[in-house]
């Protein structure tokens, strides 16, 4: 059995660790084994998270003081100058009142995400699927069930951020509620302005910070962009273990519980509508006896009636406190794995920083190495060098060698003309070698001594500024490490409250389902029992 199939999304125990011991290149095999001894944790079901003292709006105050309840209290049909129509959701938020549309609910969403990328965002319900649209044609936005089914989820989506330690915080949010705010310009002033188009270009701690400057992308030099499908050289195990508890844990919901939920719900569905027919057909029966055999046949249909009812009434409870919360964790598994392959393309950004400051380094130590030998053989060079002025002093030995290098250059020449007519021809050989000279200059390098000193040059600057690089991502995958560490637990908690939640809520349903449909037929059997044979 793979390590994947052993880990138990349901167990009160968690596959991470209360703290976040991350020390970048520790290859201390011994640290390791102690560490995976203490992997599994319980989980403190009492924790409280800290008090705030300090708040940014009246919203923010009322959000944290109290039992504080975010409801959407309507829904109405909306048209706007184009003559486009759409729903808007009413929320009511303390003393504020205001109407959304699904797509503003989207777009703060997304934003709390590019703001918190280390935090598990909740959801939202999905967007219409094609089938919506092609068997609604075109009614899918008007259709009642929908509508209810959004309202009570995306009231779930404000409540849960409204209860989170850190997304409850943000102002962002609070405006989302505020009255008399146009979420257009929210969008389009600060902060939201102000983040990079690509998150790993830019500190999570600066993301996460409402009083922060607007980034400054020439502040430091850019950091380098991995590819998504390059694997990690040295992956964090207790992250590995995280990523595998996702995958199981969303295997779990969506796979297992959620498609066999799916088929309950639709046979209870299906039985509710017999029992319909079935209730009918009892009840016109009795008007063809006469009768204590009519007034029984006439209760039993009224059971089954009283059973069409009550099981259609399980089918909405069952929706609204069992399903949807369970569509709800299939997709928080989806953003958990958001959550940390973003952790894991900051990982990779950090290895990948460390391989091009590795390969600079060799590259600069090679450069400099060019440069040493070349001082070496420009030294030697200079030492062995012959004044040219000692080329035209008067002796034997110049004279000959000056009659052979004529001699050799000049072979068709007239080797006794006088003085003169040599010095010509001499002039006209530099001639020919300067013309050769500038055409081998113009295809290689004119100066490769300056190339190289400015090819070191810009070797160092670059490995000072993948230093530097070097030095925020390791800053950053420590602290988004441990962000999301943190918010992992506190979201392993709030899933067993809410699973615990769900479950009663299920036994409840169906043990009031059962009682009502035994009171009814109880007395339908004392009707029968009447009956004289």
């Amino acid at each position: 059995m793979s390590d994947l199939e052993d880990i138990d999304p349901f167990s009160d125990t968690l596959p991470f660790s209360d703290t976040l011991p991350y020390t970048i290149n520790d290859d201390s095999d011994d640290s390791f084994e102690k560490e995976e001894e203490n992997q599994l944790i319980s989980i403190n079901l009492n924790y409280q998270p800290e008090v705030k003292t300090q708040f940014c709006c009246q919203l923010d105050r009322d959000i944290h003081q109290g039992d504080f309840f975010i409801q959407i209290t309507g829904a109405q049909k909306t048209a706007d100058n184009a003559g486009s129509t759409f729903i808007t959701y009413t929320i009511k938020a303390g003393d504020q009142e205001v109407r959304r549309r699904y797509s503003e609910f989207e777009s703060l969403r997304k934003s709390l995400m590019r703001l918190y990328p280390t935090l598990i965002v909740p959801p939202i319900p999905e967007k219409h699927s094609i089938a919506d649209y092609a068997t609604m044609q075109g009614k899918a936005k008007e259709d009642l069930t929908i509508i209810e089914k959004r309202k009570r989820m995306l009231q779930s989506f404000l409540n849960r951020v409204s209860k989170h330690p850190q997304l409850s915080g943000e102002h962002v949010f609070h405006r989302f509620m505020e009255s008399n705010v146009s979420w257009s310009e929210v969008l389009h002033s600060y902060p939201l302005s102000s983040l990079p188009k690509n998150i790993l270009q830019t500190s999570p701690v600066n993301l996460s910070q409402s009083n922060i400057s607007p980034v400054d992308s020439s502040a430091h030099p850019p950091l380098l962009t991995p590819s998504a499908s390059q694997p990690l050289k040295k992956p964090d195990p207790k992250f590995l273990e995280s990523e595998a508890f996702t995958k199981k844990f969303l295997y779990h919901i969506s796979q297992n519980m959620e498609k066999t939920n799916k088929r309950i719900w639709k046979r209870l569905g299906d039985f509710s509508n017999d029992y319909a027919e079935l209730g009918a057909i009892y009840n016109g029966f009795s008007l063809n006896e006469s009768g204590d055999l009519a007034n029984a046949i006439e209760k039993v249909g009224q059971a089954v009636d009283s059973t069409y009812v009550a099981t259609g009434e399980l089918v909405s409870s069952l929706e609204a406190e069992f399903t949807e919360p369970l569509q709800e964790y299939s997709q928080f598994a989806s953003v958990i794995k958001q959550v940390l392959n973003y952790r894991h393309m900051k990982h990779l950004q950090m290895e990948l920083t460390v391989e091009t400051l590795e390969r600079q380094k060799a590259a600069l130590e090679g450069l400099e190495k060019s440069e040493v030998e070349a001082k070496r053989i420009e030294e030697v060079l200079s030492n062995e060098r012959v004044s040219p002025a000692s080329l035209f002093q008067p002796n034997e030995n110049n004279d000959n060698y000056e009659n052979d290098h004529y001699e050799e250059l000049f072979q068709n020449g007239d080797t006794s003309s006088s003085t003169g007519s040599g010095h010509n021809k001499k002039l006209s050989g530099s001639k020919i070698f300067s013309v050769l000279s500038h055409t081998i200059h113009g295809i290689m390098d004119v100066d490769p001594e300056a190339t190289r000193r400015n090819s070191i040059g810009k070797t160092r600057e670059s490995i000072i500024h993948l230093e530097e690089a070097l030095e925020t991502t390791a800053d950053d995958l420590k602290k988004i490490s441990t962000s999301i560490q943190n918010d992992l637990d506190r979201f392993q908690r709030q899933k067993v409250l809410d699973l615990k939640e769900m479950l009663i809520a299920h036994a409840k349903n169906h043990l009031k389902w059962c009682k009502k449909n035994l009171s009814n037929w109880e007395e339908a059997k004392a009707e029968v029992e009447r009956v004289q044979t």
